[in-house]
């Protein structure tokens, strides 16, 4: 075979080195950028089962999309065409041209620009044999559905299942405009080559076929390739500054992120990955409640990242609910929430907060520690429900912070006081400890959150009071009296998404009340949470406002939610009645209905109770 090149491949050649050698540098830097314990995660990671699971996720998630097929199958179709196909495309012809040349090690250029230098089989006798030209038809047709879907998305998006777009910066469209011009320009090129020698298959042979019915392809052919590979070019050229240096640093994100490494402050490199995966692909900014009460204003965490990625100030820093609606629909897997509370330290904002009163509760051998949480002390009848329950199931309890003046750290985090919360944290973990309890139960999810995540508690187990009484009831050391009315049920951001406690309150709920009529669906967040700081009152209230109307569209008796924030956020309105589930339970207790039996064992529920 005659030497394979032309001048053209260089354009290509030149743009693809310039990734190339951008990436190779990220990489470096990436690793480098890693504190040393996280660095020995990937090292054992390297060498353990964790690097196959690592290669099927990204098989999974980059390439194939499962992710967002699962959550709306044509925007997932979109995804999937192009990247799979595009990747089946470059596997195809490199494996083609290497069976026709014999030459395992040759410029990636002869892959990409095969159809050039080999026009195939002739047209149409070999328009639908199974055959190298028939597969890359096949594969080049999927990539070009895919493009209608995207081309659909950008401009009618309501016919892809989202609502928004992300808005793209100057940059950003000019590699769009590229990424779409890429396929099309390759189907001419093809098919003016497949035109000119009367070969091609199903596609580009009766492509070629049409062109050469109308006018001579020959004189077309080389500026057609000299036009694609200038198109290839552009976009490689682009691809580091703009939102698609996500296609090579997703999978690096994936295999990281397999090997153990989460976004911390001793690993800024790792932020700096999850920030280049993120493909701004849009999906958060239908799953923030703010999208709809703050129209215009980019405050989703696609905008927040690409900000951070382009080295300027991240708008609306401090507008943020902190919710995590975004983190449980990003396809990517991006730590977005931890991301956002890295920046806020450097802000300075909450700098005047003082540090709450560190009031130790030692040297009491109870079994069970009550952490009513700051929130829940501004929501009393919620505190005196827990006092029904603990009294009726005839626990040993002692009420940590009855003053009301402990905290779990988690508002100074927020704030930006980080330095104050590991003090608040370190004196809390010696209180409880000290204290010989095996158990600690509270009433808010954002401690109940910061316990399990951020303390260390050896011998001591943590329950949010929805799994205290879930467990309470399924042991029969409380009963009660199930009602007539109908409820639902409002998932607390932390406590749901932020824990995973998603049983436990549906449990408590259906033994309480006579039907569920909590609405399927992604939890709402209620609009109240500590993370908005700057958001304005109205803005709350219509994101509390909207959150009510979706959890009542079945028109249930009462609203419960289990988290003393939510309810004091929901009240205000929505005309149904809001309960905390621990008020909920309380108030169907039936007195005398701990089992005696019952108070004689040592080892109920997995911790100790009163003989």
């Amino acid at each position: 075979m005659e030497k394979l090149f032309d001048p053209f491949v260089l354009l290509f050649t030149a743009g693809f080195s310039v990734t190339g050698i951008w990436f190779i540098y990220k990489v470096y830097r990436w690793l480098a950028g890693l504190s040393s314990a996280d660095r020995s995660l990937v090292f054992h990671g390297v060498f353990s089962a964790r690097l196959w699971k690592a290669l099927i996720e990204t098989i999974s998630e980059s390439l194939i999309h499962r992710k967002v097929f699962s959550r709306n199958p044509r925007l997932g179709y979109m995804h999937m065409s192009l990247a799979f196909g595009w990747f089946m495309l470059i596997l195809i012809g490199n494996i083609e041209s290497t069976w026709y040349t014999g030459d395992l090690f040759k410029p990636i250029y002869v892959s990409v620009f095969w159809r050039f230098f080999d026009p195939g089989p002739a047209f149409p006798r070999a328009a639908w044999q199974p055959g190298f030209a028939f597969i890359m038809d096949l594969f080049l047709l999927l990539v070009l559905s895919g493009l209608l879907f995207a081309i659909v998305k950008r401009f009618r998006s309501r016919l892809v299942g989202l609502k928004r777009t992300t808005r793209q910066q100057p940059v950003d469209r000019l590699a769009l405009t590229a990424l779409w011009l890429i396929f099309p320009a390759r189907l001419i090129a093809e098919s003016m080559t497949c035109g000119a020698h009367g070969t091609g298959s199903f596609l580009t042979g009766t492509l070629g076929h049409l062109f050469s019915f109308a006018f001579s392809p020959s004189p077309l052919v080389l500026p057609t390739w000299w036009f694609y590979s200038f198109i290839l070019s552009s976009f490689f050229f682009l691809l580091p500054f703009t939102r698609y240096a996500h296609i090579p640093s997703e999978p690096v994100l994936i295999f990281l992120r397999r090997f153990g490494v989460r976004v911390s402050i001793e690993s800024p490199s790792f932020t700096d990955l999850n920030l280049h995966a993120c493909s701004s692909c849009g999906i958060c900014l239908d799953a923030c409640q703010l999208s709809e009460v703050m129209p215009g204003k980019q405050v989703q965490s696609n905008y927040f990242n690409r900000a951070l990625r382009n080295g300027a100030n991240p708008p609306h820093q401090w507008d943020c609910l902190l919710c995590g609606r975004c983190g449980s629909a990003c396809p990517v897997g991006v730590e977005l929430i931890p991301i956002r509370q890295l920046q806020r330290p450097d802000t300075g904002i909450g700098r005047g907060l003082q540090l709450p009163g560190l009031v130790g509760k030692n040297g009491h051998k109870v079994t069970i520690l009550y952490f009513a949480g700051c929130m829940t002390h501004l929501t009393p009848g919620i505190i005196s429900s827990m006092r029904k329950i603990f009294d009726q199931s005839g626990a040993s309890w002692h009420f940590f912070d009855a003053d009301g003046q402990n905290c779990c750290g988690r508002p100074l985090k927020l704030a930006g006081q980080t330095q104050a919360a590991s003090e608040l944290k370190k004196k809390l973990e010696q209180d409880f400890l000290r204290s010989g309890a095996g158990l600690l139960v509270t009433s808010c999810p954002i401690c109940f959150r910061i316990f399990n995540e951020e303390y260390r508690l050896p011998g001591m187990r943590v329950l949010h009071h929805s799994q205290y009484i879930s467990e309470l009831l399924e042991w029969k050391r409380i009963k009660v009296g199930p009602s007539g009315l109908s409820a639902a049920y409002h998932e607390p951001c932390e406590l749901g998404r932020g824990s995973g406690i998603l049983v436990e309150p549906g449990l408590v709920i259906r033994s309480l009340f006579h039907s569920d009529v909590t609405p399927s669906g992604e939890g709402l967040c209620c609009g109240g949470s500590l993370g908005g700081v700057a958001l304005e009152p109205e803005v709350r209230k219509a994101v509390a406002r909207g959150a009510a109307e979706q959890l009542t569209v079945n028109h249930p008796d009462v609203l419960i939610t289990a988290c003393p924030l939510c309810k004091k956020t929901f009240k205000p309105v929505t005309s149904i009645p809001v309960q905390d589930i621990a008020e909920a339970t309380a108030h169907y207790l039936i007195a005398g209905s701990s089992m005696p039996e019952r108070r004689k064992s040592t080892k109920v529920l997995g911790y100790e109770i009163n003989k």
